[in-house]
């Protein structure tokens, strides 16, 4: 049973991490949606943190179903590269700063309701630091982007793979939203837009995860990152309406700029995506009494 699992798993890797990851999450979740009031606030953060750390675990069991433990560790060890060129921390941590100061800047232009902080500043960095881990950051994104994303380079370009992966990544949110993921809001109702702007979210990804050379870490911290304003709106009830729509609409114009001068193919300055080792290229058999060329 267990070998036959094992040949499937490596015969359609990513179909087998979409429907494993979609089952278990949520299953786990369904309380949330069925049982609502009836879960209180420690039951609901528990679902919530095995939910969220769901695809990760897929694709740490899939890698070494696939590729073996070796390349377990090579996946994991994309978590630790911190020795970037220091823009991209400027990108990881300025960025959702200055989409928020977009939004500020439009929702008073379209006079929207004034807006709070909504919490101290010490709920923000314990808000930022639980969505680091046991939060969806690191849940996340050893799976999607650490496992499927290289898959999916390796068979088109980084921006078709970004768009590919987006609705796969967006429906797994789904009962978040019926739960009432932002609670005081139509939680529901954003998710259309939430679906929209995860296409966006999906390209900006891709791009620093390509241009860091493949650097987890980066990916983890900019997804916490792009997360906590979202997170903290959730506390400001029916106000956080007009701001959310506009966050998500800022993300999009992002990431067409992105797209524009990083580079459809690669989306990367280095004109360099991660691929999944062994699949960029498949080996081709050199003719006997042919020299195979040096590589220059």
């Amino acid at each position: 049973m267990m070998s036959r699992l094992s040949s499937v798993v490596k015969q359609h890797p990513l179909v087998a991490f979409f429907v494993l990851a979609y089952a278990p999450s949520w299953s786990i979740e369904s309380p949330l949606v069925f049982l609502g009031d009836s879960v209180n606030d420690i039951q609901e953060l528990v679902i919530r943190a095995l939910a969220s750390n769901v695809p990760s675990a897929l694709g740490i069991v899939l890698t070494a179903i696939v590729l073996g433990r070796a390349s377990v560790r090579k996946l994991l060890g994309r978590l630790l590269p911190w020795r970037v060129n220091p823009i991209w921390y400027l990108v990881v941590f300025l960025g959702p700063v200055a989409l928020v100061g977009g939004v500020v800047l439009l929702n008073t232009l379209v006079g929207g309701p004034a807006l709070s902080l909504g919490m101290p500043l010490l709920g923000v960095a314990i808000t930022f630091a639980i969505s680091i881990f046991p939060g969806s950051a690191v849940g996340e994104e050893i799976g999607w982007r650490g496992y499927v994303l290289p898959r999916m380079q390796s068979r088109m370009s980084a921006l078709s793979a970004s768009l590919l992966l987006a609705p796969f990544w967006a429906l797994w949110h789904l009962p978040l939203f019926v739960a009432g993921w932002l609670q005081g809001t139509q939680s529901l109702a954003l998710y259309p837009a939430f679906f929209v702007s995860t296409f966006a979210f999906s390209v900006i990804l891709t791009w620093v995860y390509n241009s860091t050379g493949g650097s987890l870490l980066m990916v983890v911290l900019l997804h916490a990152t792009v997360n906590l304003p979202l997170s903290v709106a959730g506390n400001l009830g029916t106000q956080a309406m007009v701001p959310v729509f506009l966050y998500f609409g800022l993300e999009i114009v992002v990431a067409i700029i992105v797209i524009v001068v990083a580079g459809p193919k690669h989306l990367s300055r280095k004109h360099r995506k991660q691929e999944v080792e062994g699949a960029a290229e498949p080996a081709v058999a050199t003719p006997p009494g042919v020299v195979k060329p040096t590589p220059a």
